[in-house]
């Protein structure tokens, strides 16, 4: 029971924080932003070009309704300006780069999807400013993709935005993929067998829901024709067992979300170290055979001139004895 009082508590919360999201979006998120585009162009060589069409600047994102319906609403990216700007009081929101469609969205995934983080380019030219950057882009946990629709211009569009934390990365996902829910479920192909009538006419005016409601029990129905609520009542809380079940499905998926990127993050830490162990190693075996050869170089030379010396060592040798037959043979030719 204590269980599931907290699971029941974790699931409250877990809604809150999702009807929350929309109003959080609309107020502005702030992200750091690269976006990559591949040519659509295609050579003889291969697929087109990657370009980055924005590196790495900083944003906020927003969600900006232009009506009623979701499929009119867009993610937003506004320039937010540098720390000099903030601080002198001269920071002026401006579009800094043209709005997202919900509805040109086809993924949203953790991480930096189809490119490596670390290697991610800086809008700055200054060493110390990469630098920085590089280190920051180290922290694969704080990355988020969005992958867009294609245009005539890009076969693939490429969303990669950086947050300031884990948990504001999360809650981003989570949020904007409630949102893309909600697009669906609303607006495109309903998943749900309870509609109202109002809401089926509706639906059938969306693209794409010809056959969505072909399967209610309630609607092909004669209307002297009663319904058991007993039967009603089964299927809505069949509905709702589904609901719950969802709930606890993505809830769980978010803890499994975090403790494989801990894992991940574990590796990437060890590996890391092991590559600076590695590296080190390589520097103290390159010093040490450098070493080496100048040692052998110095004993070679040694040994050189130790044999010059065995050499001349020999020739004394050899003149001390001519000097000494020379010595005794003057001697004997006095005594004669």
């Amino acid at each position: 029971r204590d269980r599931e009082q907290v699971l029941r508590d974790e699931v409250r919360v877990f809604e809150r924080k999702t009807k929350k999201f929309y109003s959080l979006l609309e107020e502005g998120i702030d992200v750091t932003l690269w976006q990559l585009n591949q040519s659509a162009e295609v050579s003889l060589d291969g697929p087109g070009s990657q370009e980055f069409v924005v590196k790495s600047s900083s944003m906020s994102l927003k969600l900006h309704r232009r009506g009623e319906l979701l499929v009119q609403t867009v993610l937003t990216f506004i320039s937010t300006g540098g720390y000099l700007s903030k601080a002198l009081g001269r920071r002026r929101d401006k579009a800094a780069h043209e709005p997202l469609p919900l509805n040109d969205i086809l993924e949203v995934k953790a991480g930096c999807e189809g490119y490596d983080h670390a290697q991610l380019p800086s809008s700055s030219s200054k060493k110390g400013k990469s630098s920085k950057m590089k280190s920051e882009n180290m922290q694969s946990g704080l990355f988020l993709t969005i992958k867009a629709t294609p245009t005539p211009m890009a076969s693939s569009r490429s969303y990669f935005l950086r947050f300031k934390s884990r948990q504001a990365r999360n809650d981003m996902l989570v949020g904007l993929r409630g949102i893309l829910a909600d697009l669906q479920v609303h607006e495109g192909i309903s998943i749900s067998q309870i509609q109202s009538p109002a809401a089926v006419q509706h639906a059938r005016r969306m693209p794409g829901s010809t056959h969505k409601n072909a399967q209610n029990p309630f609607l092909n129905q004669r209307p002297d024709v009663t319904v058991p609520l007993a039967d009603v009542h089964d299927l809505i809380n069949k509905e709702r067992e589904s609901y719950d079940r969802l709930l606890l499905t993505m809830l769980q998926g978010n803890a499994d979300l975090k403790e494989k990127e801990d894992e991940l993050l574990s590796f990437r830490d060890q590996l890391h170290r092991s590559m600076v162990e590695s590296a080190e190693k390589d520097r103290t075996q390159a010093n040490d055979s450098k070493l080496i050869m100048q040692l052998s170089k110095k004993l070679e030379t040694l040994l050189m001139e130790n044999e010059d010396l065995r050499d001349n060592n020999d020739r004394l040798n050899q003149r001390l004895v001519q000097v000494e037959c020379e010595k005794l043979e003057i001697m004997n030719g006095g005594k004669s």
